[in-house]
Parts: C-alpha cells; structure tokens; sequence
C-alpha cells in the first residue's frame, strides 16, 4: 500500500469504475456479516444485521460463561478444563478469553452503530474527493485493496484450526452447545473485517495528500485559481480523516488494547510451553503471532503514512515559484499552517494512532512475559519445595 497511480483529472469511462467499485469486495463481505454500507439496500438488510448482532452477542456471553466456569472448578472435575495447575497460567489464559470477549462485545455493536449513523458522512466525502480533486486509477486501486481479503482469509483459515483443535470435545457436546462455540469462534471475524475496512479508508485518504502534492509538483506557475483548488482539497482531505476518526476512533481503542494484551498473552503461552508443544502446533501458533504482527503494523503504519505525505505537501508548497509577493505570501502561510494541523488518526482522542506503537508494543510485552515468568517459576519453586 505504499505507492499509487494517480492521473489529471478525466470524464470516467465507465459508470462501474469508480471509488465504490473499488471497495465493492469489502463492502460485499461486511453484507454477508450484517453490515451494510450502501444507503441503497440499508432496509432490507437491517433486520439481518440486527438479528446477527444480536445472535452474535448472545453467543460470545454464553460460550465465555461457560469457559469461566469451567475453569472454576477444581481439577478432578469431570466438566473442568484442565489446562493447567498453575495459577500464572490459569490467571492467563483467562485475561486471554477476556480479552477476546471485549473485543467481540465492544467492537460489534460499534461497528454496526458506525455503519448506520456516521459512515455515509465519511463517504460521501470520499467520493467527492475523488470525483472532484483527483482520479484514481481504479483498476490499480481494486488490485491493491485486494491485500485486505489476504487478511480475512487469515483469519478465517486461523478460526478454522482452532475449531479443529478442539473438535474431538464436540461430540459430548449438545447441538446447542455445538452452534454456540462455532458462533461465537467466527464472531471475531467482524471486528477484524472493520480493521481490515479501517485501512482501507486510512489508506485511501493518504493517497488524496499524494494526489495534492502531485498537482502542486507539476505546477510551474501558482495562480489564484490553483491556489484555491490547493486550499479547498486540502480542507476536504483533512475532513476525510476527521470522519475516519469519528468512524472509528473506539474501534481502534478497543482493538489496539486487544492487540496489546493477545499479544502479551501469547507470547507467554509460547515461552511457557515450548517444551511441551509439538513443532507443528509451535509453527502454527508463531504463524498465528506473526499474522497478528502485520496486522497491528497496517493499523499504525498507515496513519504515519498519511502524516509522512501532509508534510511532503507543505514541503512541496515551499519549493514552488510565484509571480507575485501577495501569492507568495499565501502560499507561505498555506504550507505553515499544514506544518501546524498535520492530520492525525487517534484512539478517540486517547492517544495517536502511529508507528510509534509497534516498538512500545514490543517493549511492554517483554516487560510482563518476564513479570509473568517470574511468577510461574515462584510457583513451581514453591511445589518443588513442598514435595
């Protein structure tokens, strides 16, 4: 998602190539989930949505019930999970399924709530962009956005081994049970699929700051006319991202927390059980960290992105030549004030969206994966001693 095609503004050729045309296969597949972004078809799908999220909700409280309760029970139980006899690891592995819970809880009615309230805001602004400012080369466009179905096949496939994993436990389950633990493991695949639908957005509104500073590189001569085309896509392009973060400012809250504490939590459960787990699952599970990694690393890298080419256009503002001192003068003050309001992404105003949060990540969860090990080893130094 790094580099774009962006030509002089064109008649489209054709009604289908457009910026809706390009997200068709995102919007298609958040449809199937119950979400629905085309105002067009919104009343007949609403009641599907709705019965989705209901279902969906109703599905994560009772399977994570269940689970808690199971973990409750003492160790010779014939309903317990036996996991583990360490409290470390117990305590672990049920922040992992509260963590997984709020996301799925959280996320879900959010994204629904976006999709009918705020997202034809944000969209019509998108297209008016494109349709006015610039034009995309949409062929390339839909080819690069197709990254995102990568993503959702990931998650899918990762959803699937994990049901397989546990599917010799199925058969002393009720059908009931069955269709709550299926329901409530592809839950998760809704709020990914927002995430996956967030980078797209965030993707696409850097690629308007490219098309800016392209119009302005090519200029040889600054004009009133251009100048003003310059100030009203800039306006347009800074509401582009400030409808992204009001779209989805608590769905990045709410991921990125979920992506601190999974990423802690496993991390533990590979350096805990590397002894123990077999070369396969241990590939698949590091697999798993990695998808996880990337994903994380799209989340932040784009908003830097789009902060890296808000500059590129103020820098390119300064280099270019005018007639008049009246102009020269605008043209200073337009490239100040991008440098002074640099268009930023945030976790509903909590804290900024950015590369910076990789490495911070990274940092935090070695600092509790030793905290964490130095609890595990107490433990197992206090057993030793008692026996």
């Amino acid at each position: 998602m790094a580099r774009s095609i962006v030509c002089k503004v064109t008649p489209v050729a054709s009604a289908r190539r457009d910026i809706s045309w390009c997200f068709q296969p995102i919007f298609v597949w958040l449809r199937i989930l119950g979400i629905d972004l085309n105002p067009r078809n919104r009343k007949a799908i609403s009641i599907y949505g709705f019965l989705m999220l209901l279902v969906g909700t109703w599905a994560q409280f009772e399977n994570t019930s269940v689970i808690f309760w199971k973990l409750s029970l003492p160790q010779n139980d014939t309903h317990a999970l036996n996991i583990s006899t360490s409290n470390t690891n117990n305590w672990n592995i049920e922040v992992d399924f509260a963590n997984h819970f709020c996301l799925i809880v959280f996320v879900s009615p959010t994204v629904f709530y976006v999709a009918r309230n705020q997202w034809q805001l944000l969209w019509n602004l998108i297209v008016n962009f494109d349709s006015t400012y610039c034009q995309l080369d949409h062929n390339q466009l839909r080819k690069k956005l197709s990254i995102g179905v990568v993503t959702l096949l990931l998650e899918i496939s990762s959803t699937l081994y994990a049901l397989l994993v546990i599917l010799p436990d199925f058969k002393q389950e009720s059908s009931l049970r069955k269709f709550v633990t299926v329901f409530a493991f592809f839950a998760k695949i809704l709020p990914i699929s927002s995430l996956v639908w967030y980078c797209y957005v965030a993707w696409l509104s850097s690629l308007f700051y490219e098309a800016i500073q392209r119009d302005i590189d090519r200029t040889c001569e600054v004009k009133k006319e251009e100048l003003r085309r310059w100030k009203c896509s800039l306006v347009l392009a800074g509401e582009v991202v400030n409808g992204i973060n009001e779209c989805f400012g608590l769905i990045l809250l709410i991921s990125v927390t979920h992506f601190v504490v999974d990423f802690i939590v496993h991390s533990f459960y590979l350096i805990n059980n590397v002894s123990i787990t077999s070369r396969f699952r241990m590939g698949i599970a590091l697999a798993n960290m990695l998808r996880k990694l990337t994903m994380f690393w799209f989340v932040t890298c784009i908003p830097t992105e789009i902060l890296h080419k808000a500059s590129s256009v103020a820098n390119s503002l300064r280099k270019i030549n005018c007639l008049g001192m009246d102009l020269r003068n605008q043209v200073s003050f337009l490239a100040l004030d991008i440098l002074q309001s640099l268009p930023r992404i945030s976790a509903l105003g909590y804290f900024d969206i950015n590369f910076e949060l990789l490495p911070k990540m990274i940092g935090t969860t070695l600092t509790y994966v030793i905290i964490l090990y130095q609890f595990h080893s107490s433990e197992e130094s206090d057993v030793n001693q008692s026996t």
